[in-house]
């Protein structure tokens, strides 16, 4: 949203026919001198420096903390080394290709990513493999995920390699057993890095909420701090609460950690915006940045957020064409277990409606 706003800003400054006759005619009578202020706004954010940057920048894109801008910084980035991808040494030019596969994952473009990274040969690089593994989990193609998992035994940890494989075959079918073989490797989690740890208990955790037992994923998430959970653990972390029934908790807790609603992430405002409907509450500053959202995600035909906004039609504010259209429109990229379900949601939302 940041963007959008950005982009007319910056339109409006740069194109007098934009300012309309009283405006101009107010400029006109205006004697204008050096100490003037036409207008005023923040610096520009200083430039990438390198790889590192780019990639931490990229991954704390992902938490609360974001600015909002962080993408767009990491873009003009792989740009600026696009540009200049002959003058790269061969392990610069293979974290630039990782770089841009995460950015078109990002926007749900899972083919174009996939192929980006046949760039690497033989696929060296275990941020690619892991890369490659969650792309075909998101495109139902749990088999070739786990054969990309399978690939990263050698090159990254045990723990790392391990969650992979059993989260693919848990994306293909979500049974009891690969949950307790994944807990069985929690004794690994002594030795493993923070990141490692993180991931490992918020992939526990969404099995177990998966096979309905939302107190033990809460405990799970509550491994990491509450702050350093990225959003996709929060997600789970909210859909735990809405299982049990626990609204207050998610409000109160979101509105104490989310620093700017203009900025969040559209998944977290629609988990919210449900909880703050289901205490009775119809409007909010939450639900009307989520509205906003919302309209400019259906005006551009969003398929990088269409699973949010299909869920929106159907649950916050009842549309069910809509919800059917862009749950459509997310099954061309997206074809896990959720996505399914959403889907035959908003088919049978539909087919009531018209019925009635």
């Amino acid at each position: 949203m940041q963007f959008i706003k950005t982009f007319a800003f910056t339109l409006l400054l740069s194109n007098p026919m934009l300012i309309n006759e009283s405006n101009a005619a107010n400029i006109q009578n205006e004697a204008l001198n050096y100490n003037t202020v036409i207008a005023t706004w923040e610096p520009q954010h200083a430039s990438i420096k390198g790889f590192d940057e780019a990639e931490k920048l990229l991954s704390e894109s992902r938490y609360l903390f974001a600015q909002g801008n962080e993408r767009d910084r990491v873009e003009r980035f792989t740009r600026a080394m696009r540009n200049n991808y002959d003058a790269l040494n061969p392990g610069q030019k293979e974290r630039l290709v990782v770089l841009e596969a995460r950015l078109l994952q990002g926007i749900h473009k899972f083919e174009q990513a996939e192929q980006h990274l046949a760039q690497i040969s033989h696929y060296r690089s275990p941020a690619a493999h892991l890369l490659l593994a969650d792309i075909n989990i998101q495109r139902g193609n749990a088999k070739q995920a786990k054969q990309y998992c399978e690939q990263l035994v050698g090159k990254t940890s045990f723990l790392i390699a391990f969650t992979c494989m059993v989260n693919a075959d848990f994306s293909q079918k979500a049974e009891p057993r690969l949950l307790q073989k994944l807990k069985a490797f929690e004794v690994y989690t002594g030795s493993a890095t923070h990141t490692e740890q993180e991931w490992f208990y918020e992939v526990l955790a969404d099995m177990t909420l998966q096979l309905g037992n939302p107190e033990e994923a809460l405990q799970l998430l509550g491994k990491t701090e509450f702050s350093q959970l990225p959003i996709s653990a929060l997600l789970v972390w909210a859909e735990a609460h809405t299982s049990l029934g626990n609204f207050k908790i998610i409000t109160e807790t979101l509105e104490a950690s989310v620093p700017d609603i203009s900025t969040a992430d559209d998944g977290l405002l629609l988990q919210w915006a449900k909880a703050e409907r289901a205490q009775g509450i119809q409007t909010s500053p939450v639900q009307s940045q989520l509205a906003k959202n919302m309209e400019i995600r259906v005006w551009r035909e969003d398929s990088s957020h269409a699973a949010q906004v299909a869920t929106y039609f159907l649950e916050v504010e009842p549309n069910y064409a809509l919800a059917l259209k862009f749950a459509e429109l997310n099954w061309q990229y997206a074809q896990n277990n959720s996505d399914k379900q959403l889907l035959e949601r908003a088919r049978r939302a539909e087919a009531v409606s018209t019925d009635v």
